[in-house]
């Protein structure tokens, strides 16, 4: 049953209130940043400007996606369900609730893949000249088409992964604990409404006791090795950049050095705040069922 001393926090008007706000203001944020990345004139940002870019487009499709698909997250004994707050959005007698749900897990994850593109980019331009990696001579385009390649990649992979599985079948929705229905109103053993639940230990239909669930257990290795990746490129990328402004072969002036050094804290500062207060929490929340 609904705790009614937090319940006003996920319950309207609250809920609508605190989602529109912050929708609204990432979206006029990020508006901005690309009128200023765009309306600088000049050669003073170069191509970053196209990183920069993405990387405010891929914060408003997160937020609109937010906004529109309103998702719910609740961890329960049977696993961590996923569902939007207004589904059974039906279209030619198919439900497509969960393909929305696996479309918002692909903007979500995405934010942190451009976050390691920044960190990559900052790294070889404090290299340049003194790098000596096999991408040393590597082309803009080059580098574009590469890009482009593991985005697909990537988000392919988070979306096929959890296509495959924590999509809902007949064991799961048979499973759906009472109490989402009596928090939410969402009868999520209705057919024609989607999610996706994360349930590496389900009870077994013949004893009743938990039991590892194993292409679930698989499917949770393979997001966190892909999100652990990325978490990778980004502290490696950090520890070289540190390490090449401190280099004396380094061929950056004093004042570009620490102009270098105060623009990776900046960069240090935008990654923290998603990783302190979503990443972070959402991790704990997917790991700790299956290690409790």
């Amino acid at each position: 049953m609904s705790n009614k001393v937090y319940s006003w926090f996920y319950e309207d008007p609250f809920h609508s209130v605190f989602l529109a706000t912050t929708s609204t203001l990432s979206v006029l944020s990020n508006g901005l940043l690309l009128y200023i990345v765009f309306g600088t004139t000049g050669a003073s940002l170069g191509a970053y400007r196209y990183l920069l870019a993405i990387f405010a487009v891929c914060d408003i499709m997160t937020s609109a996606g937010h906004a529109a698909f309103q998702p719910r997250m609740h961890m329960t004994t049977a696993g961590f369900y996923f569902f939007p707050t207004h589904g059974q959005i039906v279209i030619g007698g198919r439900s497509y609730d969960t393909a929305f749900a696996l479309a918002f897990i692909a903007v979500y994850y995405q934010t942190f893949l451009v976050l390691a593109y920044h960190y990559v980019y900052r790294y070889k331009t404090v290299t340049r000249g003194i790098d000596n990696s096999f991408a040393h001579n590597w082309s803009k385009s080059r580098w574009v088409a590469i890009g482009i390649v593991v985005y697909v990649l990537y988000i392919a992979g988070f979306v096929g992964t959890c296509g495959i599985a924590f999509t809902p079948t007949s064991e799961t929705r048979a499973i759906v604990p009472q109490e989402i229905f009596d928090i939410y109103g969402v009868d999520l053993r209705n057919m024609y409404r989607g999610f996706t639940v994360i349930a590496v230990r389900r009870p077994d239909p013949l004893t009743g006791e938990m039991v590892w669930h194993a292409p679930s257990v698989v499917g949770l290795l393979m997001l966190l090795s892909m999100f652990g990746g990325t978490a990778s490129v980004i502290l490696l990328c950090i520890w070289r950049t540190l390490a090449a402004i401190r280099s004396s072969k380094s061929h950056l002036t004093t004042m570009t050095k620490r102009m270098q050094l105060d623009l990776l804290k900046a960069l240090l500062i935008q990654t923290a705040i998603p990783v302190l207060f979503s990443y972070v929490p959402l991790a704990t929340v997917l790991i700790f069922p299956a290690v409790t």
